[in-house]
């Protein structure tokens, strides 16, 4: 059986009924050429979703009859990338593939040899947010990521939780991700594991950085002898870490 197009709305009515979708809803459903009485799936990104018929369609707005919502699981494992702030037609393109992939959270960060500016009132950032619910809705994650607005990489970086495995990509690192992981974890709902990944700028982070990274417990990992672009380099590491824990299974 066919998955059903997933449709974004804001809040999911708890006991069901007839809802209007938001206008980014009602565009996307345009380009999926959903018509009156098509069966779709609503989700509000942040773990419900609620299957629905479409009632009506007129001049970008749709309204839909929900069933009562149902809760998908949290995740078991949550992968966070730290991304200092790339050009901004490659900071879309990392946020919609790493979504697609599964990551839990995307951090923007500034550091020494970030060259775009975005400042954390951007509504850049409410952009990247409704990227990534296009991503989910796309992709049939029940999650979008968490995106955060920008602040200092090293001030960023020390809020990973107790526990969390961190690691800092570095080009001069000799230590591969399958020695930095060790044995791969096993991870429930009921016990979650978290992994900090840092990505450097197009500069590449600075030896001061990484030290200062260290000394919070990153340990620095490469990625071999090619140099990569950050948006390559953020997708290449989100499925690397979801392959290695589990989640990406072919």
């Amino acid at each position: 059986m066919a998955k059903l197009r997933r449709l974004f709305v804001p809040e999911l009515l708890p006991a069901g009924g007839r809802i209007e979708l938001p206008r980014e809803s009602a565009e996307h459903a345009q380009v999926l050429r959903i018509t009156q009485g098509a069966q779709v799936c609503l989700f509000d990104a942040v773990g419900s979703e609620a299957d629905a018929e479409v009632l009506s369609i007129e001049r970008g707005r749709i309204t839909c009859n929900a069933s009562v919502p149902r809760q998908t699981p949290a995740p078991a494992v949550a992968v966070t990338l730290l991304l200092a702030v790339p050009k901004a037609g490659r900071l879309e393109t990392v946020v919609r593939m790493t979504t697609e992939l599964g990551v839990s959270g995307l951090r923007l960060c500034h550091s020494q040899r970030s060259v775009p500016k975005l400042s954390a009132d951007s509504p850049k950032i409410e952009r990247l947010r409704r990227v990534a619910r296009e991503a989910c809705a796309q992709s049939g994650n029940a999650r979008a990521p968490e995106v955060h607005a920008p602040e200092a990489l090293l001030q960023v970086a020390a809020l990973a939780p107790a526990g969390a495995k961190k690691l800092v990509f570095w080009e001069l690192a000799t230590q591969t991700l399958d020695a930095a992981l060790g044995p791969a974890p096993s991870a429930t709902p009921a016990q979650p594991l978290s992994v900090w990944a840092v990505v450097g700028p197009e500069g590449g982070l600075s030896a001061e950085e990484v030290a200062g990274l260290q000394a919070l417990g990153y340990q620095p990992v490469g990625l071999g002898d090619a140099i990569l672009r950050v948006d390559t380099a953020a997708v290449v590491i989100a499925a690397l870490l979801l392959d290695r824990l589990q989640v990406l299974r072919a």
